[in-house]
């Protein structure tokens, strides 16, 4: 409804429904406060009459005279507002009062203060004479009130109305001032008209929003004249692109399966002499029976020409053939455009001729290449297998010698072992035989009546020390092979284990003994009790050998010198392991290769080449941890094994 009125119409209605809610509204709010204000001013009026009327009647009512409060009270019949005044003793009951002849008479007990229906406001006060005797209760008129408020009211409704009148004038000059030019405006775009629109423009009469909306469509009309120019010189340009190109391009009709245009390229590239004997070709006209893959032509073009009718731009190798049965080859640009309703096929030609003879002959050329290279490869797989197998028999030696090495230490382990073992059951076999011979001669004495008392004795006394002589080298006997036979059994199956390490670092070192005493070297060990692994007890104790031998080997040689073995938990789940001496150290330049399988400084001189090789492999594949080397050339060497207390399940031993 309202959007079918004109501007001029919602113009003056806006202003006039916006003015006059303003006037009454304003004028409620002034009328309210008014009333708020005038009450005020009467309660506090009444309140300071009521307080006098009070402490003239305040003797009246504590000596009980009704009559002089009485006096007291007719007294406000003078004031016209005054309608009723009603004088109560300090238990609330009525001692007297004074009413107009329109006003019911005073209540029996106090009544609340306030506006009471009927138009009155009821101001209530205590009556005091050094304390509170009673109370005063004024009842006044709102009529003079209420009538201040009409007049107050009919002012306001006649500036309202005079706003109105006044507010409906400024609109119909605002009226004028903003849909005149609005409907100049319209009259501009009613009579421009669009085939010849270039020159026609609004006024601007102004700097208002008006005159900004007609420099607007003023720029509209600017960009459509420049708009209109350039495509003109885009028609003009498409027009030279197309015919001139030196490229071949044909404009197809797929519905009629026909050429619609063509450029002068492609009647020259087609060679049926002029345009309209061009356009009367379709695609079997101008192509070869069968395509590259045997596919005839008319099947072979159905996929491109349905991708592209899709919007997918198409580009494909075709065989083309002219009139008089010669060939060529071309690369196919195939693009949509124009209407849904009614397709059209942009065709560009690139003469792929030469280039699909270069392809052939580097196609050759590849197979032939191919050829050498299957050749070559046969060859190189050749050698690589005999390389391969080279490899694994080196792989094998390498196993073999570990294997070798482990061995060879084994096998000095029983030989320190056997030279231990010897001096224990020697000293039994020496005591045994002759505790032999003593019983001989025991017996022979025996046989000839010669045997004493103190003969028996003293045999006795030999027996005994012979005996604990026995039993302590048995004992030795039994420890050693103990301890030989657990290192043994570690290095042999490698079989994970909780152990101490300090236990099985001194067996180590015990097994070792025999190849020590010869050196002048000492071993310190350092390493505190209780520090419990579940780990593989043979691989660390193949670790702690070499790294011990090759010490004594390559670090310290015939000098004397120590090494120590110390151990110590860095955390709670590793435990750090060091093997240093204080020899000759190792050179800078054979730091990065000391691991290296085969690599050694005393080669023929007791070294393999494999020590550290086994200990570097041991440490990362059946500990799970590594191993570090610090050393300076003349300054001893420090080997580092961090390992795991709880070696990881994904470490194999040996």
């Amino acid at each position: 409804m309202i959007r079918s009125l004109s501007i001029r119409t919602r113009l003056l209605a806006v202003i006039g429904a916006v003015t006059l809610l303003a006037i009454g509204t304003f004028g409620a709010i002034a009328l309210v406060s008014e009333r708020d204000a005038a009450r005020e001013a009467l309660g506090s009026e009444q309140a300071a009459l009521a307080t006098l009327v009070a402490n003239r009647s305040a003797a009246a009512l504590l000596f009980g005279d009704p009559s002089l409060a009485q006096e007291n009270l007719d007294a406000l019949s003078g004031i016209a507002h005054v309608q009723a005044a009603c004088l109560y003793d300090n238990e609330g009951r009525l001692f007297t009062g004074y009413t107009t002849a329109d006003v019911t008479a005073c209540p029996q007990t106090r009544s609340a203060a306030g506006v009471v229906p009927g138009g009155s406001l009821v101001v209530e006060v205590p009556v005091e004479l050094d304390e509170i005797v009673g109370s005063l209760s004024l009842r006044s008129s709102l009529g003079p009130v209420e009538a201040r408020l009409r007049e107050q009211a009919e002012t306001w409704a006649a500036a309202g109305a005079v706003g109105a009148v006044l507010a409906l004038v400024l609109a119909a000059l605002l009226e004028r001032l903003i849909s005149g030019p609005i409907r100049r405006v319209s009259a501009v775009v009613e009579s421009i008209d669009t085939s010849n629109a270039q020159g026609r423009r609004a006024p601007v009469e102004g700097d208002d929003e008006v005159s900004h909306l007609a420099e607007a469509f003023n720029r509209m009309l600017d960009r459509l004249d420049e708009q209109t120019r350039g495509l003109k010189l885009q028609a003009e340009y498409n027009e030279v692109l197309f015919k001139r190109s030196p490229l071949p391009v044909i404009v197809v009709d797929p519905r009629a399966n026909c050429m619609v245009d063509c450029n002068e390229a492609a009647v020259a590239v087609y060679g049926w002499g002029n345009r309209d004997a061009t356009l009367n070709t379709n695609a079997a006209d101008v192509s070869t029976p069968l395509q590259y893959d045997g596919t005839p032509s008319e099947q072979a073009i159905v996929p491109y020409t349905v991708a592209a009718l899709a919007g997918q731009a198409q580009v494909y190798d075709w065989r083309h053939r002219r009139p008089d049965g010669t060939e060529f080859d071309a690369e196919v640009h195939l693009t949509r455009f124009g209407p849904e309703e009614a397709p059209l096929l942009l065709a560009s030609l690139f003469d792929v001729t030469e280039r699909k003879a270069a392809a052939a002959a580097l196609q050759r050329l590849n197979e032939a290449l191919e050829s050498r290279v299957a050749e070559r490869t046969h060859d190189l797989a050749a050698s690589n297998a005999e390389l391969s197998a080279t490899v694994e028999q080196l792989r094998r030696a390498q196993v073999e010698l570990v294997r070798s090495e482990r061995l060879a230490s084994l096998g000095s382990l029983v030989a320190g072992v056997a030279h231990e073992l010897n001096t224990p059951l020697g000293s039994a076999l020496l005591v045994a035989t002759t505790l032999g011979d003593g019983i001989e001669e025991l017996r022979r004495k025996l046989d000839t009546g010669e045997l004493k008392r103190s003969t028996l004795d003293t045999f006795l006394e030999q027996q005994a020390e012979a005996q604990a002589l026995i039993v302590r080298n048995a004992r030795r006997a039994a420890e050693l092979i103990g301890r030989f036979k657990q290192v043994a059994v570690d290095q042999t199956s490698e079989q994970r284990r909780r152990f101490d390490l300090a236990e099985v670092v001194d067996e180590i070192i015990g097994t070792l003994q025999p190849r020590l005493r010869k050196t002048p070297h000492q071993v310190v060990v350092d390493i505190a009790p209780g520090l419990a692994m579940d780990s593989y007890p043979g691989p660390l104790g193949q670790v702690v050998t070499n790294l011990v031998l090759n010490a004594l080997l390559h670090g310290l040689g015939d000098r004397p010198g120590e090494v120590r073995v110390v151990a110590s938990p860095l955390d709670a789940d590793h435990v750090a392991l060091s093997v240093s001496d204080d020899g000759v150290g190792i050179p800078a330049e054979h730091l990065p290769r000391i691991f290296d399988p085969f690599f050694t400084t005393k080669l023929g001189e007791g070294g393999s080449g494999l020590g550290l090789h086994i200990v570097y492999s041991l440490v990362q594949r059946s500990l799970g941890g590594r191993i570090d080397v610090e050393s300076r050339s003349g300054h001893g060497a420090r080997f580092t094994v961090v390992m795991p207390v709880n070696a990881p399940k994904s470490a194999e031993a040996g």
